[in-house]
Parts: C-alpha cells; structure tokens; sequence
C-alpha cells in the first residue's frame, strides 16, 4: 500500500515538474526572439556624429552619457498566472514551499513576483524560507527591501535581511 502511494506521489511531483518547466519555456520565448518584439533605442539622439577635427565634439558627445539600466527579467502574467495557480491549488504551506522552490529554480522572477508567491503561505514561517531561498534566484536583489510587507511580524523580516547580509 505504501508503495502505491509512493509511486503516485513521485508520478505527481514528476508532471508537475514537467508542467512547470513547459510553462517557463513558453515565456522564454519571447525573450530569444527580440527582433519579433523590437525595443526602441533608449537614445535615438545619441547618433554617432561626425566633426571632422573639431576638438569641441568630445564634450557634447551623448555617447560618454550614463545609460539607463535596462529591466530587469521577470516571469510573463501567463507564467504567473500558472505558477499563482499551482501554488494556491495546494492545501498545505509544506507543499506550496516545495513547488515554489521549483518555480524560482527554474524561471526568472523579480522582486515583485517573489512578494506574490511569499503571500499565499499561510504562516510567516515558510515565507520566511521561501524568502531566504529565492534570493540567491531573484533578477532583482537591490528591491528584496520592498518584501517588509510580506510578513506579519517584523521579527521575520529582520531575520530575512540578516541572513542576507550575512551572505
């Protein structure tokens, strides 16, 4: 009888595996085919120019300008969908921890994907885990400040910073 229930189990574990690694490829497309969703220059003024041999060119030059920092990666609504969906279909934090984990290993998912999984544990205990493995994952690190809200009590969260500044 264990046996059975153990060969279902992993049966179970091993499509939802599958189901959440097709769900992350699908997204990533869009991501390997940019000319199919071409981005703008974020400077069409900084055009290279030319001076011939005028010394005052260096100085104007819009190329030597900091550029802003492109954004950060992060799942597509259809992948969150999916994964919010998969998550909240589970009754127990112990299981919804388990599948999150796979999500974050799998996907790229950024400060604000992070806080909606975080939120639908029960307990500030399995955020509190959850939080702490998915750092190492996140696109956006210099946001996990923004996951105070997360937690009901304050001791948690300054145990996540903690641990954070420990590494």
């Amino acid at each position: 009888m264990k046996s059975a229930i153990n060969r279902a189990l992993v049966a179970e574990k091993k499509l939802l595996v599958l189901l959440i690694a097709c769900m992350m490829t699908m997204g990533a497309a869009a991501q390997h085919y940019p000319d199919r969703h071409p981005q703008p220059h974020p400077h069409p003024q900084a055009v290279e120019r030319h001076h011939h041999g005028d010394p005052r060119v260096g100085r104007h030059d819009r190329r030597h300008e900091p550029q802003p920092m492109p954004p950060k990666p992060c799942a597509t609504p259809r992948q969150m969908h999916m994964v919010m969906q998969t998550i909240k279909g589970q009754s127990f934090d112990d299981k919804k921890l388990e599948i999150a984990q796979l999500c974050v290993t799998i996907g790229q998912f950024c400060t604000d994907d992070l806080a909606l999984m975080a939120k639908e544990f029960s307990f500030d205990e399995k955020r509190l885990e959850f939080l702490q493995y998915a750092y190492s994952y996140c696109t956006d690190r210099e946001r996990y400040p923004v996951l105070q809200d997360c937690f009901t009590f304050r001791t948690n969260y300054d145990k996540l910073m903690q641990t954070i500044y420990a590494r």
